[in-house]
């Protein structure tokens, strides 16, 4: 909401483009930052009580709402912008009535608790249950020394709307998508990926892949487990049971058990069909490595864009950013359960086949 024209209550001076503005939680009265604090009240606090709501003076200068279309589908400028805005920069801004979190004053709902604003009435429009969504637009990001404006663009998207897809871990995220958009690199590193595929990608929602590495290696367990390699795994966890066993003792029999060990692991590892299934976990780890990035960055692109095109009105817009992206720890346990079951009964009936 521009409030330029309106006139402050305390120094009763108009507001330029240009001033700081700050708006009571309760009746909405703009006034000059300096003047609230020199206050520490709204000019219209003892008209509180009556239910006492301030328009606008100058009903040309007030911002004409676009259709929910435009707003969400209009493309932000590219012009540069601070990496945050901060209230000394002019940005307008309200007070949320329940938490008292400032916010930008066209946001239609508390960044911080989920709370409407009072410039922002339901309109007629089914009111969306409160949830504690990011502020975009306070972020701060940074590419090597290039600092990224909240409003720039990745794949089309807002640097915000993109932070508030990836939610967790998005200061480590938005500068990897923000380096690649800039230089047309299709590779990013991932470490998270490289030590944890396939459970990483569905901690971050990217369910097709995680469960297409899944088959992947589920398919190689059991194409590589033979009798030879069977026979030589008991062997070698025999071996390490009996090392345990002799833990506490030291004596001749524990050297001899850990020499046993060792060789049954070199046995092992030495196997055909071991080194594959190494090999394989291995270039599922770097292939996640290498394209865990690229494959977000793209879900993120399109999922966002398709919430912008579907969504409307911007608070669903907002709710749906923030709910279907960020992460899943339970998806992710699940998968590595699922994981761990699904090759114990491979085994189980492979050495059936087996016998």
């Amino acid at each position: 909401m521009r409030y330029t024209g309106e006139t402050c209550p305390v120094c009763h001076k108009a507001f330029t483009d240009d001033d700081d503005v700050v708006v009571c939680p309760d009746c909405g009265t703009p006034h000059h930052r300096v003047c609230y604090q020199q206050q520490n009240a709204c000019a219209n606090a003892a008209l509180h009580s009556e239910g006492f709501v301030w328009t606008p003076a100058q009903p040309a200068n007030i911002r004409q709402t676009a259709p929910v279309s435009t707003l969400l589908t209009q493309k932000p400028s590219a012009s540069p912008m601070p990496a945050a805005q901060k209230p000394e920069d002019g940005h307008n801004i309200v007070f949320c009535p329940q938490c008292g979190a400032e916010n930008a004053a066209e946001e239609p709902v508390c960044t911080q608790c989920g709370a409407r604003l009072y410039n922002n009435a339901a309109n007629g429009q089914p009111f969306l249950p409160p949830v504690q969504l990011p502020n975009g637009a306070a972020q701060g990001y940074r590419a090597g020394m290039v600092v990224i404006s909240p409003t720039d663009t990745i794949d089309g998207n807002t640097v915000m709307d993109t932070a508030e897809y990836v939610q967790t871990a998005s200061r480590r995220y938005i500068p990897k998508f923000y380096a690649m958009e800039k230089t047309g690199k299709k590779t990013s590193w991932n470490w998270a990926a490289f030590f944890f595929a396939p459970y990483w990608y569905f901690y971050r929602k990217l369910y097709g892949v995680g469960a297409i590495l899944m088959v992947l290696l589920l398919a190689i367990s059991g194409l590589t487990y033979t009798p030879r390699l069977a026979e030589k795994t008991d062997a070698f966890y025999a071996a390490q049971e009996q090392v345990q066993a002799l833990l506490e003792t030291q004596d001749a029999s524990y050297t001899a058990a850990v020499q046993t060990l060792t060789n049954a692991y070199t046995d092992l590892a030495t196997t055909p069909e071991f080194i594959l299934r190494t090999v394989a976990d291995l270039a599922v780890a770097l292939f996640s490595g290498l394209f865990a990035n690229t494959l977000y960055k793209k879900k993120a692109a399109k999922e966002i864009a398709r919430l912008r095109a579907n969504c409307q009105t911007p608070e669903e817009y907002r709710l749906l950013l923030f709910r279907r992206g960020g992460v899943s720890v339970f998806l992710c346990l699940a998968a590595f359960w699922i994981y761990q079951l699904g090759g114990y009964l491979l085994m189980v009936a492979i050495s059936k086949l087996l016998m």
